[in-house]
């Protein structure tokens, strides 16, 4: 079976839409198919959406579950509206400050997981012990300790993110080429170079994962963390709209932050395919 056939057997990947061909395809004909076939699912939930928020049963009363056709005006006066973008932006600075914290800390503790065999058996166990407790339990600490201001938001949002990174770094950096590592020993090359030049690069794709998990995952934490006690964001948007019964606005709003997110992920998948060139060369050829 040709390497083209095997592509096509294949789930495509949300990055694969900026890729220079896809399947065999020509970019802007494979971008229209995804666009149609998303459009037309889209439409399709949307319509079964309306239909039974028309009907009101009880499984699906109208009062929560408002109708597209009054959540999609909603949305575009949001979009237009000076006042959500100005929360979007607390929201999305939040988002952004606890992923380059929560990120760089969880790719710094597992390379230590990963080099050092003294560390990892004094602190990988106590890892494993705060990665099974609900973080978004902490949010409570976070705002009695940090207070409703910014910096609980951030705090919550890096010990979220914190986690996805760690364990795909130190998964990544422990899947490495035996001959290749061989190669390396053969060189006589020393355990630095043989980190960076091989250890590192392999694991990239892996770490990439782990980035693009805790991008959303901050984003998440940040609008949870507003949603417990905050005088601005999305999350209070959302707080202050469900209180008042505006499920319309409320929807709209997650419509915002889903685009949102959708957006950060795009722009790391962007930034791995410039980066980690090598590795997406690999999956279309």
């Amino acid at each position: 079976m040709s390497a083209v056939e095997d592509r096509a057997l294949a789930p495509p990947e949300l990055g694969d839409l900026f890729a220079s061909e896809i399947r065999g395809e020509s970019k802007l004909a494979a971008v229209a198919k995804q666009v149609l076939l998303t459009a037309g699912s889209a439409f399709l939930l949307l319509g079964i959406w309306e239909v039974l928020s028309r009907i009101d049963p009880a499984f699906w009363p109208q009062v929560i579950l408002s109708k597209p056709t009054d959540i999609i005006p909603a949305f575009f006066k949001a979009i237009t509206s000076g006042f959500v973008w100005e929360n979007l932006w607390v929201t999305f600075q939040e988002t952004i400050f606890g992923f380059a914290i929560g990120a760089a800390g969880g790719f710094l503790f597992g390379v230590l997981i990963a080099i050092s065999r003294t560390f990892s058996r004094a602190t990988y166990p106590i890892v494993i012990l705060f990665q099974t407790t609900p973080r978004v339990a902490l949010a409570p600490v976070f705002i009695a300790w940090f207070g409703f201001g910014m910096s609980s938001k951030v705090a919550l949002a890096a010990a979220i993110c914190f986690f996805p990174v760690l364990i795909n770094t130190i998964t990544g950096l422990a899947v490495v080429d035996e001959n290749a590592l061989l190669l390396m020993r053969s060189l006589k090359a020393s355990k630095f170079q043989t980190f960076v030049h091989l250890r590192l690069l392999s694991a990239m794709p892996s770490i990439f994962a782990g980035l693009k998990s805790a991008l959303t995952f901050a984003l998440i934490g940040a609008v949870i963390a507003e949603l417990l006690g905050s005088n601005e964001g999305m999350g209070q948007l959302i707080d202050a709209a469900s209180f008042l019964l505006q499920m319309d606005d409320v929807f709209a709003y997650l419509m915002v932050l889903g685009l949102l997110g959708l957006a950060l992920f795009l722009v790391v998948n962007l930034v791995e395919k410039k980066l980690v060139f090598w590795h997406s060369n690999w999956d279309e050829g």
